[in-house]
């Protein structure tokens, strides 16, 4: 992505990517092992695409990557460590960076921006009102994700970190949203409002699941931004009915920023080209559409998700990713992550959920859909072996079934997705933020 000019370095961007990183991987055979080989292609077209670089420049904001540079090599010149460079950062692969791109040093912040912890804060919180990752924060600061803070702690920010926008109108007395989206990534929406008021929000045309949370004049949704939504900016809307029977409403712009997404051509083995069939892709899309429009099943998990696979198995296809099937063009996406796995791995549930779909699908294979509330919904395609049943209730950490593949896949991986109002976005943020904010009994115990 080119970073936008108004916007804030996005936390959980996937990959800043370098010149050739947008060739074009040709995938034949498993594609769960051909994904493995991603990082390191990449580092090596660069190897032999740019002379080796010296680290040398540093500047009052950091350090500018320069043509030749990896992130070991600036590591080794600062005497830390490149996961201690990584984490600063916000970065997800060591192998993506970006000449031009500047890097925060861990131990030469003293230049950065600060702010003080409000009674109850906790790094998630901060990173929430300011659009930082709460593990960025965490590098920044020394300090671990769930360390409890004092109020009045200074923590220091990354130089584009912005706060989010507050407005209001009527007897809605505030309106918390972020000013901007990556294409891809959930913000949320918080509205306090003078008196319990019936809101209604449409961001973009999609109704929101807008409902108190734990405060009758405090309600909450997410704002999911589908992975090829703009950029551009989109107007959320906020109603309500007046006392006088008027209807009161009003528009809030919210921008949507490009994501940084690689891509890939598939070419599927013979006897899989079958499961390309737009009939069946589109019936079997519909039905689970109706699944995830739902948004009456009460919370389920607050938390950040867990790992559904061992940490030892590692992504080989991203969400987001452009892609091409069989030549075709690059008109689709990669609706979830992909973590390569031998058949027969346990899957396990990342939070608490409803069971609402484990059957045999045309296209995903053997499925399961976990229900997590308020219109927030994971799934797991391609099981090997389902272990749990429609209708049954699970707790964090249960297994769902066993990896395989099953369906539209050419080797051995679980594919996780995470759909909120039915729009696919990034299931690896909630990893670092929690799926809701904590209730109100929860901050009182951290003051």
């Amino acid at each position: 992505m080119n970073q936008h000019p108004n916007s804030p370095l996005n936390p959980h961007r996937r990959h800043a990517l370098v010149p050739g990183a947008g060739r074009r991987l040709l995938l034949a055979g498993c594609l769960a092992l051909g994904l493995t080989l991603l990082g390191g292609l990449l580092a090596g077209n660069l190897a032999g695409d740019l002379a080796p670089g010296v680290a040398h420049a540093q500047d009052e904001g950091g350090y500018v990557v320069q043509p030749g540079d990896t992130l070991a090599q600036i590591a080794a010149q600062f005497g830390i460590t490149v996961e201690e460079l990584a984490a600063a950062n916000g970065l997800e692969d060591v192998n993506l960076i970006r000449v031009g791109q500047r890097l925060i040093i861990p131990g030469q912040e003293t230049s950065l921006p600060q702010v003080a912890a409000l009674p109850g804060d906790t790094l998630p919180r901060i990173g929430s009102r300011y659009q930082v990752s709460p593990t960025q924060l965490a590098a920044l600061n020394g300090l671990a994700v769930a360390q409890r803070l004092f109020p009045g702690q200074p923590i220091r920010l990354p130089e584009t970190a912005r706060p989010i926008q507050r407005l209001s109108f009527g007897a809605v007395l505030d309106v918390a949203l972020p000013d901007h989206l990556v294409q891809g990534h959930t913000g949320e929406l918080v509205v306090t409002t003078s008196r319990p008021l019936s809101l209604t929000g449409v961001w973009n045309g999609l109704p929101l699941a807008l409902a108190p949370l734990d405060d009758p004049l405090r309600q909450f949704a997410h704002l999911p931004a589908p992975a090829l939504l703009g950029p551009g900016r989109f107007e959320l809307a906020l109603s309500y009915t007046a006392r006088d029977g008027r209807t009161v409403t009003r528009t809030f712009p919210v921008e949507v920023v490009e994501g940084e997404y690689i891509r890939q051509e598939i070419n599927l083995p013979p006897g899989k080209g079958g499961l390309l069939d737009a009939e069946k892709i589109r019936a079997e899309l519909e039905r689970l559409q109706a699944i995830w429009g739902q948004s009456d099943t009460p919370i389920q998990w607050r938390e950040p998700f867990t790992r559904p696979i061992g940490s030892q198995y590692p992504t080989t296809s991203p969400y987001g990713t452009r892609r091409s099937y069989n030549g075709g063009p690059y008109n689709t996406y990669h609706a979830g992550q992909d973590f390569a796995a031998p058949k027969g791995v346990t899957v396990t549930a990342p939070g608490d959920g409803i069971v609402v779909l484990a059957e045999p699908l045309f296209v995903r294979g053997n499925a399961v859909i976990l229900d997590h509330g308020r219109g927030v919904f994971t799934g797991y395609w391609h099981l090997s072996k389902l272990l749990v049943e429609a209708g049954q209730a699970v707790k964090v950490g249960q297994p769902l079934g066993l990896v395989g593949t099953t369906g539209l896949s050419t080797g051995d991986h679980l594919h996780w997705e995470l759909r909120i109002y039915g729009v696919s976005v990034d299931p690896m943020q909630f990893l670092d933020e929690p799926l809701f904010p904590p209730p109100p009994e929860e901050l009182a115990v951290t003051q």
